[in-house]
């Protein structure tokens, strides 16, 4: 067990907590996972809060459990496999670090949100290739980590996308850049001559991302990640078919998206629309 005191150095007094009711409240989710009460609940500030979290935490070999979205929570994933564990609150990260639309990238760190980060890009004219109807208190970061599926296959090319560069800190205690991000030269050198932290591949030929998405923190904390985003459009048509096959429909759904004519494309079938009056 890590001392509060430990704790308290790295991200403040009033950021660590064992109140019985906030332990409770990450000690289970809208999942099967068995409920496990967390040690404490830390909310670290920055990514320097986080490597020397990770630091203590391998000294200490105490397990953290990443978290980034705002409840409800459901996938199990963010349920303490120990009650020794430590809840890594990264919501309180919430630094849109860069909205870059001649290169039509995002750059922003673990605790911002869909409610947040879609008014802001939006503003500069572009919009996230999202899932469908996202929770407003779900991270970004943690919806790109999780594959979740996005709704416009038109830009839709790899299973990586959206997700660009990410910066992870790995249970080492090691920063890590990925893709473009790596260098040479910082972001911020990186921005000064037009770079973007857009290619998601690299450093050298392998592709980092695939290790660290879908593997629910386990190879690190991720800090800050960047995203493709489109232009958002001025003039968008809609489009309705109808037929009594499935087949049919399937069959048209299959050749739009694989011609790429269309943003997004919806299957719907009467459930609902049969009960309406008149």
């Amino acid at each position: 067990m890590i001392e509060e005191r430990r704790l308290a150095s790295i991200v403040g007094a009033g950021n660590t907590c064992r109140d019985r009711a906030t332990l409770e409240s990450y000690a289970r989710d809208i999942s099967f996972v068995n409920p496990v009460t967390p040690a404490y609940v830390v909310r670290p500030r920055s990514p320097e809060d986080v490597e020397k979290l990770v630091n203590l935490a391998r000294e200490t070999l105490v397990p953290l459990v990443p978290v980034s979205s705002g409840a409800p929570h459901f996938r199990g994933d963010t349920v303490p496999g120990t009650g020794e564990a430590i809840i890594v609150d990264l919501s309180g990260m919430k630094r849109i670090a860069r909205i870059d639309r001649p290169n039509r990238v995002v750059m922003f760190e673990p605790g911002v949100t869909f409610g947040e980060l879609i008014p802001a890009v939006a503003k500069e004219g572009m919009r996230l290739n999202i899932p469908l109807l996202p929770r407003r208190m779900k991270s970004v970061v943690g919806s790109l980590l999780e594959r979740e599926l996005v709704i416009m296959p038109k830009y839709h090319w790899d299973i990586a996308d959206p997700l660009c560069d990410v910066e992870i800190i790995f249970g080492s205690g090691h920063f890590f850049r990925t893709g473009a991000a790596a260098g040479p030269g910082t972001v911020e050198e990186q921005w000064a001559v037009g770079g973007g932290q857009k290619e998601a591949a690299g450093p050298s030929s392998n592709s980092w991302y695939r290790i660290i998405q879908a593997s629910q923190g386990t190879t690190g904390i991720v800090t800050w990640a960047s995203a493709r985003c489109e232009l958002l459009p001025r003039l968008e048509k809609p489009f309705l078919s109808g037929s009594s096959s499935l087949e049919q429909i399937m069959e048209m759904v299959h050749w739009l998206q694989r011609l790429r004519l269309v943003n997004e494309c919806f299957v719907l079938n009467r459930a609902g629309i049969d009960d309406e009056p008149g």
